[in-house]
């Protein structure tokens, strides 16, 4: 939103690709290094402690304990609020263009409430952080995957083919973990919102 021209954006989302894979690789080595490195490991979700406090001594561990819960809490905070002010704007300021200030940040609050109580709900419905986080990850990814790849690649699709893909990602994926219990919910939701694009797209072009 800040970028000075689209081109600028474009860019700047190639590099950010890029240095996220480059990041990203690293818990990744560690995560199949994990047998080699601690034998024997029965639960795999405390991989990371187990490694801190083998390598790095207590003291240490601590400080990469306190380092690796503060890096979670800043993400969670950082997440509740995105959804409080993307909330209020997107939704509640279309519906109240009037709204005043005091107005507009109680729903900026409420919003961030909301996404609370929903992470609460989210956190009691798995039973590791494995299952949480795949969760949180392809919750509406699908939609968004779609419509980065139409938007940087092509000029096919618009408004309401964009809003079809993402509710449509979102309630496949909801469908496929939570009642079909299909094995592979994120593909299935990709594939259909795909689908739904295009399809909404065409129906936009047709019309226009």
């Amino acid at each position: 939103m800040a970028s000075r021209s689209a081109r600028v954006a474009r860019n700047a989302t190639y590099v950010a690709a890029m240095v996220y894979l480059a990041i990203g690789m690293i818990p990744a080595l560690l995560g199949l290094a994990g047998p080699t490195l601690i034998p024997g490991l029965t639960e795999s979700e405390t991989f990371l402690p187990q490694l801190a406090h083998a390598k790095l001594g207590p003291i240490l561990a601590a400080v990469f304990s306190g380092a690796l819960i503060s890096a979670i809490l800043s993400t969670v905070d950082s997440s509740l609020l995105a959804v409080g002010a993307l909330g209020s704007h997107n939704l509640v300021l279309r519906a109240y263009p009037r709204a005043s200030e005091r107005q507009r940040v109680i729903a900026a609050r409420v919003g961030v409430v909301l996404a609370g109580l929903g992470a609460y709900a989210l956190a009691f419905s798995e039973e590791g952080v494995y299952g949480l986080v795949e969760q949180a990850s392809a919750f509406g990814g699908a939609g968004i995957f779609v419509l980065m790849c139409f938007g940087l690649f092509s000029r096919f699709g618009g408004r309401w083919a964009g809003c079809t893909a993402l509710i449509v990602s979102i309630v496949v994926q909801l469908w496929g973990t939570y009642v079909a219990v299909h094995p592979y919910p994120f593909t299935l939701s990709l594939a259909i919102s795909a689908v739904c694009f295009v399809a909404v797209g065409s129906f936009e072009r047709g019309r226009a």
